[in-house]
């Protein structure tokens, strides 16, 4: 089945693409491919079919040091 990305063009608005990014993500995810691997390639197949550029968004993470203990 073809991604959302694929149907993008340079006349594209920023707002169609970021839908069609996410869209092709939740796509590609459902049909088991990786996280990492579904970003990438959508966002290089926006970018080859718009000329622009979307970072993605960095994800947040909490990190907690070795060997510290939440003490209740």
């Amino acid at each position: 089945m073809p991604l959302p990305v694929e149907g993008l063009t340079p006349n594209s608005s920023d707002e169609e693409i970021k839908k069609a990014i996410s869209d092709s993500i939740a796509q590609c995810v459902n049909e088991g491919k990786e996280q990492d691997m579904c970003v990438a390639m959508a966002y290089n197949m926006a970018k080859g079919a718009t000329g622009k550029t979307l970072a993605p968004k960095k994800p947040t993470t909490n990190v907690v040091s070795k060997g510290v203990q939440n003490v209740w």
